[in-house]
């Protein structure tokens, strides 16, 4: 077939079509957004593969009509289909931006169309920038400033120079589904070790050509953002896109901000929360590794974990869970002993922020839980953390275990202090309803009254916490016995007000 002198006529009438292979988000499972990939639906012919014409019309420089026939296929469809939260790649070839001005053809067309530049991505081969390096560095910053997207398309095959990837800011890095093929160790070796570098510097990351469920868990495992390939689906029709979405879910464009901040996170350093901190060239503590790391989404109140890698599930076995659903469960639930502390982690972790580190115990485990927050969008928040088991060896093992348990033998420790109708709550394991630091302590104590104490001892609870008397009826401590909510009803708790210093008291409740 005569692809050169028949070009024209293809694209007059409409033969030249943008067929789509959904990309697909790894952590969430949703779409992310589609690469565009040209088809030649000839009459005679039938549908014809890039392989059979792309060479032809590089040759006769007419590729750039091909890349620019694309573009505006691709604003067509979304203008048509009101695709306002999904994103579409486009290869664009090196002879573009010889034969024509391709940034002001592709911006006419996307005015034309009424198509945001966000919504369009640029691949490009590393070719393109070995040909002219001024001129495209010109084009790189020309694009970026518009709002456009650039990606370094097949990374690992041909020479794939590092030079390239430190002399252009690509936003993404996408990796040659060749790597993917012989998947013994020594690729997969590679690959991880594209990914920790490109965290390292700054560049989201793709993998194409996956077509397994095993290389799906080890991309998801070594932290690669977004996948593409058979697995998922082969490219598609225009029609057949529509209804793959409607069978599955794609991502919005703050969902989209949100789980790109994920993706900062380097999934095989020593260190993942630290290393998320500081990407400049100063920081030379970078240390590749398997840290136990999973990210935590806490979204309108409740908990749930859309990533743990194998060395976080490891140490969790040693807490007593053999699931990630097991702690989901437990969080979740108010009366688990451990909620409190957990919810007020997380709590501290969103508000003020930064790294929160705490030692505790479960099942006679010494245990450091870290928590840093990576991504908020309203009431939504992701978190990662990492778990380390405290050694039996550790100078202070023993201290943090008889500490905790210690404290296992209270429902609630509070801090209080009168003269300044504040109260802090520093412990609860029986699910109390969160008082006691949230409100005034004085209205905090009419609230538990109303809440926890059976009415028939709501009296002498308000009597016995009078904070007017408080301080001439507490020598060292004063104690009383209340019936208390617990579970579906009310038990029998020894309830002690303790004087510590400074105007201070300890508040405690536990079981009789």
């Amino acid at each position: 077939m005569d692809f050169v002198n028949r070009f024209e006529e293809a694209l007059n009438n409409g033969y030249i079509k943008a067929f789509f292979q959904p990309l697909t988000r790894t952590i969430s499972g949703k779409v992310f957004g589609a690469e565009a990939l040209a088809r030649w639906d000839d009459p005679e012919r039938g549908l014809i593969p890039p392989g059979e014409f792309i060479n032809s019309l590089e040759e006769h420089k007419l590729i750039h009509k091909l890349d620019l026939a694309m573009v505006e296929n691709v604003c067509r469809y979304y203008q048509q289909n009101d695709c306002k939260d999904m994103i579409f790649s486009i290869n664009l070839s090196r002879l573009d931006f010889v034969e024509t001005d391709m940034f002001r053809e592709i911006t006419d067309i996307l005015n034309r169309y009424h198509v945001p530049a966000s919504a369009i991505h640029f691949e490009i081969t590393e070719s393109t920038m070995l040909t002219n390096p001024e001129n495209t560095q010109r084009l790189f910053e020309q694009f970026h400033n518009a709002g456009f997207s650039i990606w370094m398309d097949d990374f690992g095959s041909g020479y794939s120079s590092l030079n390239v990837l430190r002399d252009y800011p690509f936003d993404v890095l996408k990796i040659d589904m060749s790597l993917l093929r012989k998947f013994d160790v020594r690729s997969r070796k590679i690959i991880s070790s594209i990914v920790n570098m490109s965290k390292a510097i700054g560049i989201h990351t793709l993998s194409e050509g996956v077509e397994t469920e095993e290389q799906l868990a080890f991309l998801r495992d070594i932290g690669c953002e977004i996948l593409q390939g058979y697995y998922f689906a082969k490219p598609m029709c225009e029609a057949d896109l529509l209804a793959y979405l409607e069978t599955h879910s794609s991502e919005t464009r703050s969902e989209r901000e949100f789980w790109n901040k994920a993706g900062e996170i380097d999934f095989l350093s020593g260190d993942p929360l630290m290393t998320t901190l500081d990407l400049s060239e100063n920081n030379t503590d970078y240390v590749c590794g398997t840290a136990p790391i999973a990210l935590i989404e806490y979204n309108h109140g409740k908990i749930s974990y859309p990533y743990v890698n194998a060395a976080y599930s490891e140490e969790i076995k040693k807490l007593g869970y053999n699931s990630i659903e097991q702690i989901e469960n437990d969080v979740n639930d108010e009366r688990y002993a451990y909620y409190d502390r957990f919810m007020r982690q997380i709590e501290r972790t969103i508000y003020p922020g930064g790294i929160q580190k705490i030692d505790n115990i479960i099942r006679d485990v010494v245990y450091t839980f870290t928590t840093k927050l990576i991504a908020s969008s309203g009431d939504r928040h992701l978190i990662a953390s990492t778990v380390h088991i405290i050694s039996s060896e550790r100078s202070d093992y023993l201290v943090l275990k008889y500490s905790q348990s210690l404290y296992a033998t209270y429902d609630l420790v509070t801090e209080i202090t009168p003269d300044k109708d504040g109260a802090v709550q520093i412990y609860s394991n029986a699910g109390f309803a969160k008082i006691y630091g949230t409100v005034s302590l004085r209205k905090g104590i009419t609230e538990f009254a109303a809440t926890e104490v059976h009415p028939e001892d709501r009296d002498r609870y308000l009597a016995f916490f009078d904070l007017d008397t408080l301080k001439k009826r507490v020598e060292d401590y004063i104690q009383q016995s209340f019936k208390v909510r617990g579970g579906s009803g009310y038990k029998l708790k020894n309830i002690r007000i303790s004087k510590l210093e400074d105007g201070k008291y300890l508040y405690t409740i536990q079981s009789v």
